[in-house]
Parts: structure tokens; sequence; C-alpha cells
């Protein structure tokens, strides 16, 4: 007999509180630190993640707690996160495609990042180039929901380089309402999750947040925590 597993209820059996809406954006972050440390050793372009964030431009602005010079913001429908790693490579997808994947526990992954991914937001769209065995550059991107599980969306076209750019798309009301605003208070939450890799030897890669009015990198703010 054959078990099967249903996404919609993991997704739904999968807890994450208001109080940590930004939790599927910072595994997306880690995924993509882990994807740049697969690199090859002999990979010379500079190792960068930068983070988008996406504001709801027919919203009405959204003023948040009172407070002295807080200038008043769209509310953030969404991220995406790209990273110049080594892409979903064929042993990546199949990770992704198996719920319960043992594939990266070596490295303390439990394999629930992309869970939270549809609690948080109502899609994901990924889009990725890596390398095959005869070191020839392919791609491929997929959309990623409960109602449609994986979906795969054709080729990409126009790649040049290896890494992902994955997108998290709607994000619900609840986790939006709770999440920090500001560029500057995204980009803190991140680093502070991310510190140990800061802190390791080698570092890790160059991080920026930003949205369309303000950029932050995180390493000018690893220079402020030192």
């Amino acid at each position: 007999m054959v078990l099967t597993t249903s996404l919609a209820g993991r997704v739904r059996n999968t807890s994450l509180p208001k109080s940590h809406a930004l939790l599927p954006l910072l595994e997306a972050v880690v995924n993509s630190i882990q994807a740049i440390d697969a690199r090859p050793g002999d990979e010379v372009e500079p190792s960068r993640i930068s983070v988008r964030v996406h504001r709801d431009a027919q919203a009405e602005f959204d003023f948040g707690p009172a407070g002295p010079g807080r200038a008043p913001m769209k509310p953030i429908v969404g991220f995406t996160v790209e990273d110049n790693g080594v892409g979903f490579t064929p042993e990546n997808m199949t990770s992704f495609e198996t719920l319960d994947s043992d594939y990266k526990s070596g490295i303390g992954c439990r394999g629930v990042g992309r869970l939270l991914w549809l609690k948080a937001f109502d899609r994901v769209s990924i889009r990725s180039a890596y390398r095959d065995k005869d070191g020839k550059l392919q791609g491929r991107q997929f959309k990623f929901s409960i109602e449609r599980e994986v979906e795969h969306d054709g080729d990409p076209d126009g790649l040049i380089r290896t890494g992902a750019v994955v997108s998290l798309d709607g994000f619900r009301k609840a986790f939006q309402q709770t999440a920090p605003k500001g560029v500057d208070a995204i980009a803190r939450e991140v680093f502070e999750h991310c510190i140990w890799y800061f802190l390791r030897p080698g570092g890790a890669p160059e991080m920026t947040v930003a949205d369309d009015d303000e950029s932050v990198s995180l390493t000018d703010l690893m220079d402020e925590f030192v």
C-alpha cells in the first residue's frame, strides 16, 4: 500500500505564529546562502543575494502605529529573493518536490521552508539556472501553490549564469499586518536571523534589502554590529 501526502493538509498543520510573519522570507534567504555555499570552489563571481520588497501601488497608505517622523508606507504584497548560487539542480528539484525530504538534513534543514511559504503567501514562482553534468547551462521555472502544487512553467530564456529568483506573492493579510513594514526593520530581521553566517569563517554573501525608495546593505549592518 502506498501512502499519499496532502500538501494542503501539511500546510494547514504547519505552525507559523503571526509574530514570526517574516519567517518564510528568512527561510528563502537561508536557502540562497546554502545555494551559494554549494558553488564550485573555482567560482570567481562574487556571491550576492538581493531581497526586493514589493508594495501594493493601488492600496491606501499604511500608517501603522503612530510615531514621530514615521512616513506612511504602502502595504507589502510580496518579496523576491535572487541569488547567484548553484540553482535548482535536478537533486535540489527532487528534494523540493519531496515533502519531508532529508536531502539537506546534514546542514540543519528540516524541509518545512516551502510549507511556510504557502502558509503566508498565496503562491510562489521560481526561475532558476544550473549547470548539468556536462557543464552546460540549463534552466527551469515553475509555480508552487496549494491548489496546483508544483506546476512547471516551461523553460526560461535569457539565462547567463546559475542562480535562482524566488518570488513570494500574495502576502496574506493576517501576516502582512504583523510583519515589519520598513526596509530597515526587515533588513535587521534578516541580519539577526542569518548572523551566524556573517560570523563564520569566510562570512556571508553580499546581501541587500530594498524597495523602490530605500536600500539597506547587510554588510553595513554587520559593520555596525562589530
